[in-house]
């Protein structure tokens, strides 16, 4: 079933390699006032099951994402009615770089809805492509509640001119006060060979004492395999697309924004 926000619906084929369905729900609450949009389409079948919540301004802001896997699982059942959840489990701190409270130090509390949820601690550091360095404004926080893929934390990814870093923990507004000193995170991924230098990742995000490790052939960065990696220097032969095994150790600029649809 695919409906767009507009909330026309239609039977459609998911295209090859699109084996789940899904169900995306935005959700706004503001002093009793409750606005949803929801979409329903085909995704990949790497995809799960994840919400996320936090505060901004006097808004509060809910993400939700469900995949099944049967044909037209996903759509609307006749006369449902979806509300704000009204449950409360884990308490949270909560801010948004939408308000910039998170800059601020103003963090809120947020009771989780949804049991499985834990504190969620986020950063999207952005750096586009031609600017010589990136500016604090291309960096977006958010704190709240939720259940996205790598928690628990701390875990990263990179996805073009963009990095990720993602921390869970499930205790009282464990998520909280200032962000972590001098973190190390681990990222692997895809890479070309001049990625495999580290010099392009570091002058392009500003970092320090960055370790990229490369290798060739398939599953080769697995957690599992590697044990004395290639590091540094020049790339391994192979082909065009290597996989990459990068640790940061960061020295500021952590914690943000960031999507719940990948």
């Amino acid at each position: 079933m695919l409906c767009k926000t507009t909330g026309s619906c239609r039977v459609e084929e998911c295209a090859p390699g699109q084996d789940l369905r899904r169900t995306v729900v935005l959700q706004r609450w503001e002093e009793g006032d409750e606005l949803e949009v929801v979409e329903r389409g085909c995704t990949h079948p790497e995809k799960t099951n994840r919400t996320m919540s936090y505060r901004t301004g006097t808004q509060i802001i809910t993400l939700t994402e469900a995949v099944c896997g049967s044909d037209l699982c996903n759509q609307p059942s006749p006369g449902q009615v979806s509300t704000f959840p009204r449950s409360r489990y884990l308490e949270c701190a909560s801010c948004a770089s939408s308000d910039l409270s998170c800059e601020r130090g103003w963090d809120k509390t947020l009771q989780c809805r949804n049991p499985g949820e834990q504190c969620l601690d986020v950063v999207t550091h952005q750096s586009l492509e031609g600017e010589p360095q990136p500016s604090p404004g291309d960096e977006r926080h958010s704190r709240g509640c939720g259940n996205l893929p790598g928690c628990p934390g701390p875990t990263g990814f990179h996805n073009n001119h963009t990095f990720h870093f993602l921390r869970c923990c499930n205790t009282t507004k464990c998520n909280g006060g200032p962000g972590l000193g001098n973190p190390s995170y681990t990222i692997r991924g895809c890479a070309t060979p001049s990625w495999c230098q580290g010099l392009p990742v570091a002058e392009a995000f500003s970092l320090t004492h960055l370790n990229v490790s490369c290798c060739t052939g398939n599953g080769c960065n697995h957690p599992a395999l590697v044990t004395q990696p290639h590091t540094g220097g020049a790339p391994l032969p192979g082909p065009a697309h290597l996989s990459l095994f990068v640790t940061l150790l960061m020295t500021a600029r952590l914690w943000g924004d960031t999507f719940l649809c990948t």
